[in-house]
C-alpha cells in the first residue's frame, strides 16, 4: 500500500517468463536486439578506448626514444667486505630517480617511468657486473655505487648483446635458451633474502648467489649466461594488495582507497546495504557477529610458521619497491652447447630464493624457450627471437604479466650483489689491492719444531728438481675486448 492508498505489485513469474522467452530465441535475434537496443553504445565505447590505448602507446614509446642509454661495467675491490647491505642502499638510492607527472604528462604527452637494467654476465667464463641506465642518471649510478665503494671503478663499455642483434632462429651456428623468472605467488610474499642466510650468532654470510657465480665461472669458449634486472621505481601506494593480505591474516576487515569509479558509483551503494540487511534476517545478526568475533581472534591461532610469514609480508611493505623484469638467457655455439651446464645449474641456483609458504621465481610460461606437440621448432624459433630482442632492447614491460613483479630493495639486493671476501670466485673482475710486508716484530714458535726433523732451506725449495709438477684444469678465462680490465 502506497502513501495515496494505490497497492504496488511486482509480478517476478511475468518477468522471469518474458526473460526466458527472450533467451529462447536465436543467438543472432538476441544479439541484434541487444545492440539496436542500445548496445551499440557499449561497442562503440570498446572501440574508442581500443584506439586511444594504441594511440596512447606510440605517443609512450616516442617520449622514451629521446632517452640516450649507456652500459657502465663496475669493478671492485679483491678484498671487498661489505655485505649484500651495500648494495640495498644502491637500490635505494635509485629510488629516488621515480617521478610522477599530472594527467596531461602521463595521458597525452606519454610520459613515462625510466628503468635501469642490472646485469650479471658470464661471458666464456669471465664474470662481469654491469648497469645500463639513461645518460641522465649516470651520476646518481655513480654517487650511489662510490658511496659504498669508494674504490671502484665504472667504465663504460660497449653493448655484449647487440653484437647478436641479427642472429635468426633456427640458426646454423648458434643456439639459445630463455626465459623469464616470475613470482610463484601474489608479489605482497617475499623471497628468501639474504638476511636469512646471515648466521644468527657469528653474522656470517652465507651467500646465496655463491653457487650461480661458480657456475658463471665454469662456462668454456662459445658459451655465455646472461642475466638481466630491468627495474622501474615505483611511486608509494603500491602495496594495497599487501594491506589486504596482513588484513586477512589478522581476521580484520579490508576497506580498500577509494577510487574514481567508487565516487561515481556511491550514490546507489544501497544497494549493498540492502544486501546486507537481508543477510541478517537469513542466517541473523547474532551469527554474523560471532562470525566477526572469531575473526578478530585468527591472529593468536596462527602457527610459528604463519607468524614469520606475517612478520616478513610486513617488512616488504615498509621498504622502497621497485617493478622487475627478470631475464635468463644462454647463449653460445651449437657444437659446445650444453643446457645441463648453462640451464640446470642457474635454475638450481636460484632455487635458494624460493620458500614454500613464501614466494619464489619460476620460468615464464609466455617466454619460456620450449614447446609441446605441434609446430614445435617454429615456436621454439618464435620464442627465441622474442626474448633476444627483449632482452638487447632491455624492454621492462614486453613479455610475461609485470603486473605482479613487485620486489623490495632487500630482494634486489639479494639478487644481484657484489660477491663478499669469503666467496671465491676467481675470474669476476676485481681490483687488485696493495700488498706488504708482515711487520719484522712478528712472533713466531720455535718450541713446536722436532730436532730431528731438518727443514727445507730457501734454496732447495726453487731447485727445479723440488718444485712440484702443477698442471691446471682449464685456462683461465681472459677478458673479453669490449670490456675493461684492471
Amino acid at each position: 500500500m502506497g502513501k495515496n492508498g494505490i497497492n504496488i505489485e511486482i509480478d517476478f513469474l511475468s518477468i522471469w517468463n518474458t526473460i526466458i522467452d527472450f533467451g529462447s530465441q536465436n543467438p543472432v535475434i538476441i544479439a541484434t536486439q541487444i545492440f539496436l537496443g542500445g548496445g551499440w553504445v557499449v561497442f562503440l565505447l570498446l572501440f574508442i578506448y581500443g584506439l586511444y590505448t594504441v594511440w596512447l602507446d606510440g605517443r609512450q614509446a616516442r617520449f622514451a626514444s629521446k632517452w640516450k642509454h649507456i652500459l657502465l661495467a663496475i669493478d671492485i675491490p679483491k678484498n671487498n667486505i661489505q655485505t649484500p647491505k651495500a648494495v640495498e642502499s644502491i637500490f635505494i638510492a635509485l629510488a629516488g630517480a621515480q617521478s610522477g607527472g599530472n594527467l596531461v604528462d602521463l595521458y597525452w604527452s606519454g610520459k613515462v617511468q625510466e628503468s635501469f637494467s642490472f646485469e650479471i654476465v658470464s661471458l666464456e667464463g669471465y664474470v662481469q657486473f654491469l648497469v645500463r641506465t639513461p645518460v641522465h642518471f649516470r651520476d646518481l649510478i655513480e654517487a650511489a655505487v662510490y658511496a659504498q665503494y669508494p674504490e671502484a671503478e665504472i667504465t663504460e663499455v660497449d653493448d655484449y648483446a647487440s653484437q647478436y642483434s641479427d642472429v635468426k632462429f633456427p640458426n646454423d651456428k648458434y643456439n639459445l635458451w630463455g626465459t623469464e623468472l616470475v613470482l610463484a605467488r601474489d608479489y605482497p610474499y617475499p623471497i628468501r633474502t639474504y638476511s636469512d642466510f646471515e648466521h644468527k650468532l657469528t653474522g656470517e654470510l652465507i651467500d646465496p648467489m655463491a653457487g650461480v657465480l661458480e657456475t658463471l665461472t665454469r662456462l668454456g669458449p662459445g658459451e655465455q649466461v646472461w642475466l638481466q634486472f630491468v627495474i622501474t621505481p615505483q611511486k608509494p601506494g603500491w602495496g594495497e594488495k599487501g594491506k589486504k593480505i596482513l588484513k586477512e591474516m589478522k581476521g580484520e576487515p579490508y576497506t580498500p582507497p577509494e577510487t574514481f569509479s567508487d565516487k561515481i558509483i556511491k550514490p546507489i551503494s544501497f544497494i549493498g546495504d540492502l544486501a546486507m540487511a537481508v543477510s541478517n534476517e537469513i542466517f541473523g545478526a547474532d551469527e554474523v557477529a560471532k562470525k566477526k568475533e572469531e575473526d578478530q581472534w585468527k591472529m593468536f591461532r596462527i602457527s610459528p610458521g604463519e607468524r614469520l610469514v606475517f612478520e616478513n609480508v610486513q617488512r616488504k611493505l615498509a621498504q622502497h619497491v621497485f617493478r622487475l623484469k627478470f631475464r635468463f638467457v644462454y647463449f653460445g655455439e651449437k657444437e659446445v652447447f650444453n643446457k645441463g651446464r648453462g640451464v640446470a645449474s642457474i635454475i638450481s641456483g636460484l632455487q635458494q630464493f624460493n620458500v614454500a609458504d613464501s614466494n619464489g621465481f619460476k620460468p615464464g610460461p609466455r617466454t619460456k624457450t620450449s614447446a609441446d606437440y605441434f609446430n614445435v621448432n617454429k615456436r621454439v624459433a618464435e620464442l627465441q627471437k622474442r626474448i633476444l630482442r627483449n632482452y638487447i632492447k632491455r624492454n621492462n614491460y614486453n613479455g610475461d604479466d609485470v603486473s605482479n613483479m613487485m620486489v623490495c630493495s632487500e630482494e634486489l639486493a639479494s639478487l644481484w650483489h657484489f660477491p663478499v671476501m669469503s666467496v671465491k670466485a676467481p675470474t669476476v673482475e676485481k681490483i687488485g689491492s696493495k700488498r706488504s710486508v708482515p711487520p719484522s716484530r712478528l712472533p713466531y714458535d720455535t718450541g713446536r719444531v722436532q730436532p730431528n726433523i731438518q727443514l727445507p732451506t730457501l734454496e732447495s725449495v726453487n731447485t727445479v728438481e723440488n718444485k712440484p709438477e702443477i698442471k691446471e684444469s682449464r685456462p683461465k678465462p681472459t677478458p673479453p675486448a669490449n670490456l675493461p680490465t684492471v
